[in-house]
């Protein structure tokens, strides 16, 4: 297929350009965070910070930026303001107002102001949208300006240029077309070509030129037009097929010398501005050597064009050009024919890029080959683009198919389109047969115009969770948790829904419903009935201790401190899973750490091996760790080293004491045990049943260093 001219001018637009950011906020640490979340998502952006909106109108007047991403909500001048300021003055740089304050108002008005894209300010997870959103807004920015400069140039042109459709019928054409035949544009649009010929020129555009177009995708030689009064126009025509049947012309009227030079002039310095590559070489001459270089060949590749001309363009290629591709090149420019490839080839410097190469034959009247035009783009971006793409690609369809967690994807109207394997396993259907069910066929609580106007008003890439139920074809349900978010899949509209099975977590929460009924009333014994004695009698043992100098009174201090001690453990055990549990991201190091400075652990030393991340409830994993810490300085002395450090799938504590003896390290978690003077017997039980309230398995081992190890597995456990 030969490209035709007007689908060439794409190759002139600025593919491969870095995009430059201007980032506008007054609070300079949010704008270089955004600065550099931005450069990590997009590898070829540049960005500008600053934090005074009139500073950054200066700025886009000095500089040219391919999008402002501004905040809303600063002094003097807010978002609006400035992107009022910069449409005034002419310059339509895309404009995305990205602010903290959000609120259905300040969208209103976003949207009225002309913004592009309108976001509001979150965690981490917001930069991959802003940056696919500004990377969507410059590219559409610039095929915008592209094709406007592409019909720009097509209107100026000297030489005529028109466009026929499959019928034969034009559908285009510029004033110089039309001015060729000294005729209206207006009046020529929608009639059939041959109006611009003799009957005998018809016949033999009809016999030999348009089936030779049809058979070679192009054509070019000498014809002769009519002009309006009858006179003959000789004229130097080019015709291209286009894909849809129709072709473009370019014609030029053969008696206006002067003007072609000029026409000719302009095309070099039109082919030296465009970012395009453009090589002329000489089949002629022995090795068809290069006998014409554009500007931008020369700074695409670095050679200057003496170093170029009288050289064969295999002067480009190196060790890793597949010997393939050139073959392919070669065997067309022996036969004549057009040839369009993408090669590795090497810059002056050595350096590899990813050449885009369209070769065409140049044919004189006769129709032997005179010359080779080559276009050669630099897409070495887009192809890692392109790879990078297919790797996520694979690991995404991988992902999808082998995750532990149902996904269903389905449409507005609830339709499923697409399941993974463990989804098709857990409710006993073929994937045939799940493909075409409805939400509601699957799942007995929704609703279906609920259903409906809830996805909606759902915006994308927003996601939402809630639970509900499936239905197995065997008519059993269980409960899930369903992740839902709204996605644009290749122009679709689609809901992917992540379900996890809660049947325990349900059971376990119906179970904790139950003790915590009765640890209510277990509470409520501990803290009034035994705490109101124990202050009686302390009371009363300071007035005896004031009455008498009796050795038996350190002996009932210390009773009473051990009764308080009992009573304190024994209501953490009670209120362990009282409150429901606030699972989140922990530094697992960092809790150590403030754990370590609330017990008294003397000359002990802690050593932290891992700043893994631990998904748990923080009050109680505090409450586990320090256990564990005051049970190592209590059961080994003030000289002990206490070492924390992630396993596979997990995390452990552990000491350099004389460790547990195997035979008792089954019955460590009993309530009641304990081998230290003084302990209450309740912290590792405390410590067993926090990991039990996570869904965690805990046992003791033995430590590197002949110590007590305790492993807990399970664990959503993760590197930072």
């Amino acid at each position: 297929m030969v490209t035709s001219p007007l689908s060439e001018i794409a190759l002139f637009g600025p593919e491969g350009r870095r995009i430059s950011i201007l980032l506008v906020d007054d609070d300079e640490d949010m704008a270089e965070l955004s600065a550099t979340f931005l450069k990590r998502e997009l590898a070829d952006a540049e960005t500008t910070v600053r934090t005074d909106p009139e500073a950054a109108l200066g700025e886009l007047r000095e500089a040219e930026y391919d999008c402002v991403v501004s905040d809303f909500d600063m002094p003097g001048t807010d978002g609006l303001e400035l992107l009022e300021e910069i449409r005034d003055e002419g310059m339509e740089v895309p404009f995305v107002l990205f602010t903290g304050k959000g609120s259905e108002e300040i969208a209103s008005r976003a949207i009225s102001a002309g913004v592009d894209e309108y976001l509001q300010k979150g965690g981490p997870e917001e930069y991959p949208v802003l940056a696919n959103k500004v990377e969507n807004l410059v590219e559409k920015h610039r095929a915008e300006a592209q094709v406007r400069r592409g019909f720009q140039a097509i209107e100026s042109a000297e030489e005529g240029i028109g466009i026929i459709d499959e019928d034969g019928v034009y559908q285009y054409m510029n004033e110089a077309y039309a001015g060729v035949y000294d005729r209206d544009r207006a009046e020529l649009i929608g009639e059939h070509w041959e109006v611009l010929y003799p009957p005998e020129e018809t016949r033999r555009f009809n016999d030999e030129i348009l089936p030779r177009l049809e058979s070679e995708g192009t054509w070019r030689g000498r014809s002769t037009g009519v002009a309006e009064d009858g006179r003959p126009v000789p004229e130097r025509l080019v015709l291209t097929q286009m894909d849809d049947g129709g072709h473009v012309c370019i014609v030029q009227e053969l008696d206006r010398e002067d003007e072609l030079e000029a026409e000719l002039a302009l095309k070099t310095d039109a082919l030296d501005a465009a970012e395009l590559g453009v090589v002329i070489t000489d089949p002629t001459r022995e090795d068809n050597p290069v006998v014409y270089v554009n500007d931008w060949f020369e700074e695409m590749t670095g050679y200057d064009e003496s170093a170029v001309l009288g050289r064969n363009c295999r002067f480009l290629q190196g060790p890793e050009t597949d010997p393939e591709t050139v073959a392919e090149i070669r065997a067309a420019v022996d036969a004549g024919e057009p040839v369009s490839t993408e090669i590795r080839n090497y810059d002056a410097d050595g350096e590899l890029f990813w050449n885009l190469l369209n070769v065409f034959p140049i044919r004189d009247d006769t129709g032997e080959v005179t010359n080779f035009v080559g276009f050669q783009n630099d897409v070495t971006e887009r192809k890692r683009r392109e790879q990078r793409l297919h790797a996520s690609t694979a690991r995404l369809e991988a992902l999808f198919e082998n995750s532990p967690d149902m996904i269903v994807i389905h449409d507005a109207e609830g339709v499923v389109r697409d399941v993974n394997r463990r989804f098709c396993e857990e409710v006993g259907y073929d994937e045939g047969e799940l493909v075409g069910m409805r939400v509601w066929d699957l799942d007995p609580t929704v609703d279906p115009e609920h259903a409906r106007s809830f996805w909606a008003d759902l915006p994308t890439n927003t996601p939402r969770r809630f639970e509900g139920e499936l239905k197995r074809s065997d008519d059993t349900t269980f409960p899930i948790e369903i992740h839902l978010i709204r996605l644009d899949l290749d122009g679709e509209d689609r809901f992917v829904a992540i379900d996890r099975d809660i049947s325990e977590r349900t059971a376990r929460e119906r179970e904790l419903v139950d003790r915590n009924e009765r640890l209510d009333r277990f509470t409520s014994v501990v803290s009034h009935d035994l705490r109101g004695p124990l202050a009686v009698a302390r009371g009363n043992l300071s007035l005896v201790a004031e009455e008498t100098d009796s050795e038996h009174v350190a002996a009932v201090e210390n009773a009473l401190d051990r009764m308080d001690a009992l009573t304190d453990d024994l209501l953490t055990l009670a209120r362990e899973g009282e409150d429901a549990m606030t699972v989140e991201p922990i530094r697992l190091g960092e809790l150590v750490g403030a754990c370590w400075g609330t017990v008294s652990t003397g000359d002990a030393t802690l050593a932290v091996e891992s700043d893994a991340v631990v998904e748990a409830d923080r009050d109680q994993l505090r409450q586990l760790l320090e256990n564990l810490i005051r049970n190592a300085v209590e059961h080994v002395g003030e000289e002990v080293t206490v070492s924390v450090g992630r396993t596979d799938g997990g995390f452990y504590v552990a000491d350099d004491g004389p460790g547990i003896p195997p035979a008792e390290r089954d019955t460590v978690f009993e309530a009641g045990y304990s081998t230290a003077d003084g302990g209450t017997g309740f912290g590792l039980n405390i410590v067993e049943q926090i990991a039990d309230a996570h869904g965690w398995r805990v046992r003791v081992d033995e430590s590197g260093a002949g110590g007590a190890r305790f492993e807990f597995a399970g664990v959503d456990v993760r590197e930072p």
